[in-house]
């Protein structure tokens, strides 16, 4: 799989289609942009569909194949910088004949890239002729497609493959995250298109710069620290992100790329409130004084309350995007607030803004597993809420809501019938959750022990409970040693809650018993007569 999408590639680019992979040229300048587009298309929307289905082979290549599907790829990938580069201003890298030349070296390419980068205009895409625009735009959804394909494929089996000859000593999409590279994707990521109807580069654009800063490697880190701090990369994210009546696939892109960066570099959050305070400075008072803070969680709670409030009515339908969009913010609000210092702690009435919405997602009906998910992201940013967020969610009907999601995930988890290494993930941030807002609240703790241990069931227990008592067997403090619990039929959710604190997954475990010790009131006795001495 990996050598035909590396020959499909190069054909895609070449001059001639049909010619054997062993005799592929790349001869460029005889290929008409509309031929390389058309091919390029095809070639996109095929590793797309193969990269969704995830269902690439894990089969070692052989030694041979593994030579040529490496310079097959360095090829690949410097084709791709150097017809970029030359979609986007011709007179740079163009030889004596008019057609596109690569560059001999990545050094060069970058001087190249930096030289493109650099004399950019943002009129660009405005005046460019139509065919010249697909191209572009199939070029640059080529390099993001194929970044994330060497990133998620071919690289981590070089990792981790045990030959001793690795053929990457040399990162093959160097030219493709290289300085200049990345200064004009962002710089591409704030153009207009010329209609509605023009292709989108903006988006692949920016899915191109997600792409080549989303990893671990040397590369892609250094790419990282470059975009943060050498090109303002934060400063063209914002005003892409400010953006209005933006297309929702690209806004939901340009999100992405701002919660990767505030999630891996600390310091990208403060630079985005400071470029979102220089395009506030009009709005600023005589005395040169904002009169209220707005910065990057304001920014992004406006775009959360336009993505669950706009019509038509939230999720939408299943080509609807917003959903995801909503996740994202959410994740990025989250990423904001365990990175942020205490100077910038949003205002009170945005916190009441976030709140609003949090209770509206929360009180929406699970249609499907969008809405869910959303959820899921709401539970995550409430693990960072301050206390007093457990009587406002009480008042504004998010209580329920929330146990209503420990029910299903404690119920997901119990079907499986056996630990996984994403149980934990699963249920401990709602177990958090609750436990944190029932300490805050008596009567959110009334709420959650009333669901847990249900009132028509109280008597039952009580009458257990006193004949277990009278027994007069105990362990110190604790004045009860049954095994197990005194009331908790199969299938209730104390049931689930309780086989849930012997789960083999250390967090589930404590996760759930901390939250059963709190609603038991922190009472050894009681904690043992119901979950079991067995279990506690």
């Amino acid at each position: 799989m990996t050598e035909l999408i590396a020959r499909s590639l190069l054909q895609a680019l070449n001059s001639n289609s049909s010619q054997e992979s062993s005799h592929l040229t790349l001869e460029r300048n005889e290929l008409p942009s509309s031929s390389i587009g058309q091919n390029l298309k095809k070639w996109n929307d095929d590793l797309e569909s193969e990269l969704l289905r995830g269902d690439f082979s894990t089969k070692k290549f052989e030694d041979e194949k593994s030579s040529f599907v490496s310079s097959a790829i360095k090829k690949s990938a410097d084709t791709l910088h150097s017809l970029i580069l030359n979609a986007v201003d011709p007179t740079i890298v163009s030889d004596a004949g008019g057609g596109t030349t690569e560059c001999e070296s990545d050094e060069e390419a970058e001087r190249s890239s930096w030289a493109v980068a650099t004399s950019t205009a943002g009129d660009l895409l405005v005046g460019m002729p139509c065919d010249n625009l697909s191209l572009l735009a199939e070029l640059l959804r080529a390099a993001g497609l194929f970044m994330r394909w060497f990133g998620q494929v071919i690289q981590p089996f070089f990792e981790f493959s045990d030959a001793k000859d690795n053929h990457f000593s040399n990162n093959p999409t160097t030219r493709l995250k290289c300085r200049g590279m990345l200064l004009l994707y962002c710089k591409i990521l704030e153009m207009e298109t010329p209609t509605i109807e023009s292709p989108d580069i903006p988006r692949f654009s920016s899915i191109c710069l997600f792409r080549a800063t989303y990893g671990n490697d040397d590369l892609t880190v250094s790419a990282r620290k470059t975009v943060v701090e050498s090109i303002d990369g934060c400063v063209f994210l914002v005003n892409a992100l400010t953006k209005r009546d933006q297309p929702i696939p690209r806004l939901f892109s340009v999100l992405r790329n701002v919660h990767h960066l505030v999630s891996t570099v600390p310091a990208s959050a403060a630079l985005m409130d400071k470029a979102i305070d220089s395009l506030n400075e009009k709005t600023s008072s005589n005395d040169g004084e904002f009169e209220s803070k707005y910065g990057l969680v304001e920014v992004l709670v406006d775009n959360l309350t336009w993505t669950v409030q706009s019509l038509p009515p939230f999720p939408g339908d299943k080509s609807d995007r917003r959903s995801e969009m909503a996740s994202e913010i959410l994740r990025s609000l989250f990423a904001v607030d365990v990175r942020r210092a205490s100077k910038y702690l949003p205002s009170n009435d945005t916190m009441t803004k976030i709140g609003v919405i949090l209770c509206d997602l929360l009180k929406l009906p699970n249609v499907d597993d969008r809405v869910h998910q959303c959820k899921l992201a709401v539970v995550a940013l409430l693990l960072n809420a301050p206390e007093e967020y457990s009587g406002y969610l009480l008042a504004n009907g998010g209580i329920i809501p929330l146990i209503d999601i420990m029910k299903y995930q404690a119920s997901a988890i119990i079907a499986r019938k056996r630990s996984r290494p994403d149980d934990a993930a699963s249920i401990v941030p709602i177990m958090l959750v609750l436990g944190k807002l029932a300490q805050a609240n008596e009567t959110v703790l009334k709420m959650i022990r009333d669901e847990v241990f249900p009132l028509d069931a109280e008597k039952a227990f009580e009458e257990m409970a006193f004949a277990e008592v009278t027994k007069k067997k105990s362990e110190g403090k604790v004045k009860a040693k049954n095994m197990a619990p005194l009331d908790a039929p199969i299938g209730t959710l104390r049931w689930k809650l309780i086989r849930l604190m012997t789960w083999t997954e250390s967090n589930v475990k404590r996760s759930v018993c901390e939250l059963l010790w709190t609603l038991c009131g922190q009472d050894s006795t009681q904690f043992i007569l119901r979950t079991g001495f067995g279990n506690a």
